[in-house]
C-alpha cells in the first residue's frame, strides 16, 4: 500500500508557486523507497539520485534533504532502503539487487519519469548504505553516472575502488564523529575516485559541533543524535549535488574547483578538495 503525500513550498513570486514537491513512498520485493520531484520545474526526471539509508535508518529520516536536493531542479530523489526490516544496510548483494530491480521500474512507479526513457542515474549513500553502495557500484545495471557519498562508511582504501569512470563527490568531517572514523568514510571514499573527476568537502564538525548524523532529519536514534549548529549543512549538500549533477549531465563530468568553492567554503565552514587536492596534505582542523 503505498502513501502518497504532496508538499507546497510556501514560497510565490508575483503569485507563482516556485516548487510543488510530490512525495511518495512505496515497496518492491528488494526493498523500500520513499521519492521526491519538484512537478513545477519541466522534464523533473532529468536526472534521478539514489540516496541510501543508514544504520538503523528509515525512508522516512531523510525529507529535508529529498525536499532540498529537488527543490527547482529537474532532479529526482529516491531515499532506498535495500533492508528495510533489519538495521544492518551493509549488503552489497542486497543493494546491487535491490538498485537492478527498481531502475527498470522507474517510468511506471514515479510520474515524473513516466516519459524520460534514460534519466540520468547517480548514487548516492549515506553511512552504512556507503560501504554496501561503493561494493555494489560494478554489478550495477544501468550504470551509474556518478556517485555521492555522505560520509559513507566503512570505506576500506587499499581493499575498495570507485570505477575511474564515475565522477564522485564526497561530504565528510575533519575528526571523528559517532565512531564513524574518519579514515573510514568521506576521505578514503575521495582517495578511491578518480582524480580527474572527484570532489571532497570537509566539515570543521568540531569548531561548530556537526555530527554523522546531520543529514537525516532528526539524527540518527539514540546512536548519534543532531547538534544544534548543523542547520546550513543540508542545504549546503544540496547546492553542491546541484552543481555536481549539472557538470555530470551538461558537461560529462568535467570538474572544476571554481565551480564547487561555495559560500560554506568561503566561509571557512568547509574545506575544499578537488580533483588533485590532497586532504592529506592539509593539517587537521
Amino acid at each position: 500500500m503505498f502513501r502518497k503525500i504532496f508538499l507546497l513550498i510556501s514560497a510565490t513570486v508575483f503569485g507563482t508557486a516556485i516548487a510543488t514537491i510530490e512525495t511518495e513512498v512505496g515497496a518492491i520485493r528488494e526493498g523500500a523507497y520513499k521519492y521526491f520531484y519538484d512537478s513545477s520545474v519541466p522534464n523533473a526526471c532529468e536526472s534521478v539520485i539514489f540516496l541510501g539509508v543508514g544504520t538503523a535508518m528509515s525512508v522516512n529520516d531523510y525529507n529535508n534533504i529529498g525536499t532540498e536536493i529537488s527543490t527547482g531542479k529537474p532532479i529526482v530523489t529516491v531515499i532506498v532502503d535495500h533492508n528495510p526490516r533489519f538495521f544492518v544496510k551493509t549488503s552489497n548483494r542486497k543493494f546491487a539487487s535491490y538498485y537492478n530491480a527498481l531502475v527498470p521500474d522507474l517510468q511506471s512507479r514515479i510520474p515524473a519519469c513516466a516519459n524520460t526513457p534514460n534519466p540520468k542515474i547517480l548514487v548516492a549513500a549515506h553511512s552504512a548504505s556507503g560501504q554496501a553502495a561503493v561494493k555494489a557500484l560494478p554489478k550495477l545495471e544501468p550504470k551509474p553516472s556518478g556517485f555521492i557519498g555522505l560520509d559513507p562508511f566503512r570505506i576500506t582504501e587499499g581493499k575498495m575502488k570507485i570505477d575511474p569512470s564515475l565522477p564522485s563527490l564526497e561530504w565528510g568531517f575533519a575528526k571523528t564523529t559517532c565512531s564513524v572514523k574518519i579514515d573510514q568514510a568521506a576521505k578514503p571514499a575521495y582517495s578511491i575516485s578518480s582524480s580527474d573527476h572527484r570532489v571532497f568537502y570537509r566539515v570543521d564538525n568540531v569548531a561548530q559541533g556537526i555530527s554523522h548524523c546531520v543529514f537525516t532529519d532528526k539524527g540518527c536514534a539514540i546512536v548519534c543524535g543532531l547538534k544544534k549548529d548543523g542547520g546550513w549543512v543540508i542545504p549546503a549538500v544540496a547546492a553542491s549535488i546541484h552543481t555536481f549533477v549539472d557538470a555530470i549531465v551538461n558537461g560529462e563530468g568535467n570538474i572544476e574547483k571554481s565551480s564547487f568553492e561555495s559560500d560554506v567554503v568561503k566561509d571557512g565552514k568547509v574545506e575544499l578538495f578537488v580533483n588533485g587536492d590532497d586532504p592529506n596534505a592539509k593539517s587537521e582542523l
